[in-house]
């Protein structure tokens, strides 16, 4: 109880304070609020509603002290600061806390929220920080900072008097009792709902309810603890229209946007909540970053309770969700349920579904807010009035048209409070012609989600809009917005008028909060150039030197250029005829369109009919396979050295508590600091092909269980993914019969599925083996052994891999292959089988039953012992293969087949459904295989390593790359290398190459030399250019470059948002909460 009496004594001492000096001293008074000790016994909830009977004593709780800034200094913050932030018990065991700039965007957000609190007015802006500098923390921060507040109420727009005259007429009429029915109808759950219906029912023969309001409030308080309180908000909805109805005078209201805005919004739930709409790729990103940074007991309904906190959309409450996220299709919860959230999840695919089905409700004329007659929900993103909405990645709401399917729905959606997370708000090449143009026109779409009250709405309506209807008037109010915006900013400013630069600077100052890399003080990512260097053959060169010496090219030359090696195109003989025939008009189709190519280029010269016929060739699939193969092996080489030096160095330590918490810490320095971070390496390309290509060879190099993938799919596939490369570990379950692993992703184990193989002997013994146990395939030179059983397998089956690759080529397994596998039971590296007796006991007498039945041709089995014949070899047994298929379908459970009309499956063991629990395994995964359409908003801090496919010359582009891991949160520098490819001739025709002066494979022109500037990521040929391009480049901040004043990043540059406030310093820091 000390913690308690410690708050009361806290509160009694200040409003004895207030009370003796009130008169005589206006000093401030310095708060420093212990939420640990508070929220013990109070919830945000119950804080808010604490009554303070001195004014003083409010005053002074309009800001408290922040102690836990990573600069050591203390600072004055809005109540009631920002509890559960970074107080994890991880957290609080590496000293988090919020950065000094995180707390000065904090400052200048908590500002940009309240400077005007009526009703329409703009309250919140774009958050500009750029990539890497805790975006997702600083939001986190301003939503706890905030948490229990309700958005502010729009105003009545009816006239009280004629409401008191027309219900006096009314609640003595008994026509009257429809529409009271319908108001009450939300509560009809409820089983006190017919009592209450009787006793409102009209006509009022007593003195029951003289006004409407003492009806409302004779309703409220009956049914307070009876149904849930989003009920009762549609019942006050249900009034509002209801009084609405009543007063149908005051037309002139409805007429203008701002009017029916508040008509619209005053028919909606309001909430606490914050929606937060997030990229696909970056749920899994939102989900981890509030587990691991916020302490959400703090928001229960109740001290220690999580629940009910955060809702992640497809995973459901936060408090219950497992790591890898686990991902799955499911319903939107109703809004009884999600008004009670702090915080919603959901990313871009769920709001371009909502979009379709709010398209599809309205050819059906189903009202946004209460949905239709006929039992058509309406979605419930648009029954609610959210107290903030958050679009992170906001910058493609400004890519977009406003027409776009996610940009619509977003902008119909209703909150008080409305922010943009973007490090870029506006996209492009900052050095190409037409960026102004195009940014601009992307932060006035910005403006329009905002609501600016400029920009992003009309200030007055024509009367063309007031009799147009609501719908077309919204379209004609954001052409006139956007007419405002070209006629005050946009045209000005392209035409370099001061007036322009001016009301541009005075908006963006107005609603962007923005801070720089070069701000902060990061420490420099390291730049590396690798180099492949891949071998055309000595015949392609000769083909080519022919070529251009005599001007002939023969049929065997455009085979060469087109396909690569002619003996890599035989025609399929397992294929169909027409299939053949397909493949040898498109081939024909190739060749035609390479002479028409090449006959133009012999025309221009030797030199380009030279680099014509190369190109083609490096363009071939050969070639490209053999890129691929490069990449590869120099990425696995690279990777395997450093995990070498790793342990060198002591080995991996994956909770680094003695190390620097962020590679922002002042404290940090390469020469002192010992990187033992597990090795975690990035490979990164524009092209999904190309990586796709990569990470096949990765796979035959490494476990699977070493690499994973975030490629274009299914969200639940990224997010679990992406959770175990950064965590490191998976969820499944072991199956009780073949062992094998099952992985968990969400979706409900219905049995085994790993593949089993039914196989022969030549002893005509039948049994299941797993794949793993395959040795070889057997070809056709080992098919007269004495031994082989089966069909011996052709060596194109599987394409360039060797027949020990069979195991794991499935695709290539046919009825009746010969096969060579270790039958070895007990094996090292299996389980022991089951015995016999054991297998009897599980039903195995019937399993052998109903193969006799079926001939052996059903898919019945069972994983008995292996056969075991002392004469036999068994670490090298031939077999022949039967059939294959899923562990849990050899083992049927018997069920009565409806279908098939009979009784099938006999197994009645132990299965995987019903009598194993999910497991999490530890698992080594230090390969991320990332597509670049993902890349944007990842948190990649834990990376040590980015290998780039392919150079990125887009300086912007490469800053965003590169942030995903140098950013805030890293515990060391990131090494970006791009793996540039080059293409080696022959000597012979090196030698041509320089006679007819080509410059197509010049040594001066390799990329080992190309050094990149540490501020801006511009690319430069060597080192000594970069050097002086930084001296004077102008996102160094010692350097004295002038930025063109009518260039967007020099207005970007001008922007600095406010320090945050040091204790005892003079600045007014506004609060949300109002004085009782």
């Amino acid at each position: 109880m000390s913690n308690s009496n410690d708050l009361l004594d806290l509160f009694l001492r200040i409003n004895e304070d207030g009370d003796s000096s009130s008169s005589s001293s206006n000093a401030p008074i310095s708060i420093r609020l212990d939420s640990s000790a508070t929220l013990e016994f109070l919830t945000l909830h119950d804080l808010y509603q604490l009554r303070s009977i001195s004014k003083r004593t409010f005053s002074a709780l309009k800001t408290v002290e922040y102690t836990r800034c990573r600069d050591g200094c203390d600072y004055a913050v809005p109540f009631p600061a920002y509890p559960g932030i970074l107080c994890t018990e991880s957290d609080r065991k590496l000293g988090a806390g919020l950065f000094t700039h995180q707390l000065a965007s904090l400052a200048a957000m908590h500002k940009a929220e309240n400077n005007s609190v009526t009703f329409g007015s703009l309250r919140g802006g774009i958050l500009g920080d750029a990539p890497g500098l805790g975006k997702t923390i600083t939001m986190l921060s301003l939503i706890v900072n905030t948490a229990g507040l309700r958005p502010v109420e729009p105003k009545e727009f009816y006239d009280k008097q004629t409401i008191d005259e027309h219900w006096k007429l009314m609640r003595v009429n008994p026509v009257f009792r429809t529409e009271i029915l319908k108001s009450i109808k939300p509560l009809r759950e409820s089983s006190s709902y017919d009592e209450l219906a009787r006793f409102v029912s009209p006509p009022y023969t007593d003195d029951r309810f003289p006004t409407l309001p003492s009806f409302e409030r004779h309703v409220n308080r009956n049914m307070a603890n009876k149904v849930p309180r989003a009920q009762l908000e549609l019942f006050r909805r249900n009034v509002i229209n209801f009084k609405a109805g009543l007063d149908k005078r005051n037309r002139r209201f409805f007429c203008n946007e701002k009017g029916r805005r508040i008509v619209f919004e005053r028919n909606l739930v309001p909430c606490s909540t914050t929606l937060i709409i997030v990229p696909d790729a970056l749920l899994e990103h939102w989900a981890e970053q509030i587990r691991r940074h916020v302490k959400l007991d703090v928001f229960g309904d109740f001290p220690g309770s999580d629940a009910g906190v955060v809702y992640i959309d497809g995973v459901g409450d936060l408090s219950s969700a497992r790591f890898p996220l686990n991902h799955r299709s499911m319903e939107l919860p109703s809004l009884f349920e999600l008004v009670n959230y702090l915080m919603v999840v959901v990313p871009f695919s769920r709001i371009k579904q909502q979009y379709y089905l709010r398209k599809r409700r309205r050819k059906e004329d189903v009202d946004d807010v209460t949905g239709g007659d006929n039992g058509t929900e309406s979605s419930p993103l648009l029954q609610m009035r959210w107290f903030r909405i958050v679009v992170d990645e906001g910058h493609e709401l400004g890519e977009n048209e406003a027409g776009n399917d996610i940009t619509a729905f977003i902008n119909v959606l209703a909150a008080e409070r409305r922010w943009v997370m973007s490090g870029t708000p506006t996209t492009g090449d900052e050095d190409s012609k037409g960026f102004n143009d195009v940014g601009l026109t992307q932060l006035q779409r910005l403006l329009l989600f905002l609501r600016h009250e400029e920009y992003g709405t009309t200030k007055v309506e024509t009367l063309e809009t007031q009799s147009s209807g609501s719908s077309s008037g919204r379209k004609q109010g954001k052409a006139k917005a956007k007419s405002e915006w070209d006629t005050m900013v946009k045209i000005p400013f392209l035409n370099q008028q001061d007036a322009g630069r001016e009301e541009l600077f005075r908006v963006l100052r107005e609603v962007m909060v923005m801070h720089k890399k070069e701000d902060i003080g990061l420490p420099k990512p390291v730049f590396k150039q690798g180099e492949v260097t891949v071998h055309i053959p000595q015949e392609v060169g000769s083909h080519i030197v022919n070529a251009v010496k005599t001007g002939r090219i023969f049929t065997d030359t455009y085979e060469k250029l087109t396909i690569g090696h002619r003996e890599s195109y035989h025609e399929d003989p397992n294929s169909s005829e027409s299939d053949r025939q397909i493949q040898r008009l498109i081939r024909q189709r190739r060749i035609h369109l390479l002479k028409e190519k090449i006959s133009h280029a012999q025309k221009l010269g030797a030199k380009t009919f030279f680099d014509t016929l190369l190109n083609e060739h490096i363009a071939t699939t050969d070639f490209q396979s053999k890129v691929d193969t490069c990449q590869g092996e120099y990425i696995e080489n690279a990777i395997k050295r450093e995990r070498k030096e790793l342990e060198g160095r002591g080995g991996a330590i994956a909770d680094l508590n003695s190390g620097p918490l962020t590679a922002a810490s002042d404290h940090f320095s390469a020469k002192t600091f010992i990187d033992r971070r597990p090795v975690k390496a990035v490979v990164y390309s524009s092209s999904s092909s190309n990586l796709l290509d990569v990470l096949e060879y990765f796979y035959d190099k490494f476990d699977n269980a070493n690499i994973a993938e975030m490629m274009q799919g299914n969200i639940d596939v990224m997010a679990y993914e992406l959770g175990r490369f950064r965590l490191g570990q998976k969820e499944g379950k072991f199956c009780p019969i073949c062992n094998g692993w099952n992985e968990y992703s969400g979706k409900e184990l219905s049995g085994c599925k790993n593949t089993l193989l039914e196989v022969s002997d030549a002893a005509g013994n039948v049994f299941l083996i797993e794949s793993e146990r395959i040795l070889r395939a057997i070809g056709k030179e080992d098919r007269d052994r004495a031994d082989c059983v089966g069909n011996p397998v052709e060596m194109n089956r599987l394409g360039e891999a060797p027949l020990n690759k069979y195991g794991i080529s499935k695709k290539a397994w046919k009825v009746g292959d010969a096969l060579c596998i270790d039958a070895r039971d007990p094996h090292p590296l299996f389980r022991a089988r089951l015995s016999e007796e054991q297998w009897a006991a599980y039903g195995s007498a019937r399993c052998k039953e109903l193969v006799a039945i079926d001939g052996g041709e059903g898919v019945d089995n069972y994983f008995g012992p292996l056969p075991c014949e002392e004469e036999t070899n068994y670490d090298q047994l031939m077999v022949s293969l039967r059939k294959w298929q899923p562990c849990g379908k050899f083992h049927g459970k018997p069920r009565w087949n409806h279908l098939r009309k009979k009784q099938v499956g006999w197994y009645t063991g132990p299965t995987l459904v019903v009598h194993e629990e999910i497991e999490t395994v530890k698992e080594d995964v230090f390969i991320l295989a990332l597509d670049a359409s993902l890349a944007h908003g990842l948190d990649l801090s834990f990376v040590t390593h980015l290998y780039l496919l392919e150079p990125i010359d887009d300086a912007a582009l490469l800053e965003q790359v590169t942030s995903r891991a140098h950013r805030l949160g890293a515990t060391g520098p990131v090494t970006i290398e791009t793996v540039n490819v080059w293409h080696e001739l022959d000597p012979s025709t090196k030698k041509f190459r320089k006679q007819i002066a080509s410059n197509l494979n010049d040594e001066d022109q390799k990329r080992t030399s190309t050094a990149i500037c540490e501020h801006c990521y511009r690319s430069f040929d060597n080192i000594t250019l970069a050097e002086e391009h930084e001296i004077r480049c102008d996102r160094n901040p010692d350097s004295s470059a002038e930025v063109p004043l009518f260039h967007l990043s020099s207005v970007y540059r001008d922007l600095r948002p406010p320090p945050p406030m040091g204790i005892g310093a003079c600045g007014d820091v506004e609060s949300d909460t109002k004085c009782p």
